[in-house]
């Protein structure tokens, strides 16, 4: 039987056929199929924004409860506020 969810959110993006982003989402999916829900799934994208930002594990942060929409700008000037920036990427061309 499908989700009857899965059609109702799509996902937002430059270009929906990048091959990035469509193996991205067919593994959500198939993390979904096979038990973890959306809020956990959430709670972990929470925890890798933190890490992104380089938040020390035993920072507060990392305690508190996840919030309702992890890309809500206030989280990130919050971030922000309390001094902490983006891992800088390296990319290989």
């Amino acid at each position: 039987m499908k989700n009857k969810f899965a059609t109702q959110f799509q996902a937002v993006a430059d270009d929906v056929t990048n091959p990035k982003l469509v193996e991205l989402q067919n593994r959500l999916d198939e993390i979904q199929r096979n038990g973890m829900t959306a809020l956990t799934m959430r709670a972990v994208l929470f925890q890798k924004m933190l890490d992104v930002y380089q938040v020390p594990e035993d920072h507060f942060l990392r305690d508190s409860e996840t919030p309702n929409r992890i890309d809500d700008p206030s989280i990130i000037n919050r971030l922000e506020q309390l001094g902490f920036s983006k891992k800088q990427q390296y990319q290989i061309h």
